[in-house]
């Protein structure tokens, strides 16, 4: 049972990083823009998946720090690399936006449904 939130979690990256691939059909900076926002998200939604993964049969309280404190750092990462994204690349920001929140939406939710599930099972 252990990995499974992870391995649900890159499973999905996966088919939504495959069906972003499909906006190259737009266009060039489209398509990069859009496989650059679902991959950013998917980052770091698995890094959470990761944290639950490893840590989830620790102490309650161990884990909400170590959950709450990771939480933390990979917000400060990806707003970084967003920015850097953003600001350095010659990206399409609307694009690259609008697929990172969409997918950030979509693999927390369900990242969620398997936390869900395994917590049921527990």
């Amino acid at each position: 049972m252990k990995g499974t939130v992870l391995k649900g979690t890159l499973i999905f990256s996966l088919i939504l990083m495959l069906t972003s691939t499909l906006f190259f059909v737009i266009g060039e900076r489209e398509g990069v823009a859009v496989v650059s926002g679902v991959m950013l998200s998917s980052i770091f939604v698995s890094s959470s998946a990761w944290i639950f993964d490893a840590f989830r049969n620790v102490e309650n309280k161990l884990f909400i720090k170590v959950f709450f404190f990771s939480t933390v750092v990979r917000f400060l990462l990806v707003l970084i690399l967003f920015g850097i994204l953003v600001g350095v690349t010659k990206i399409n920001e609307i694009y690259f936006t609008v697929s990172f929140i969409i997918s950030y939406l979509c693999q927390s939710v369900t990242e969620m449904i398997f936390i869900n599930k395994i917590l049921q099972k527990e």
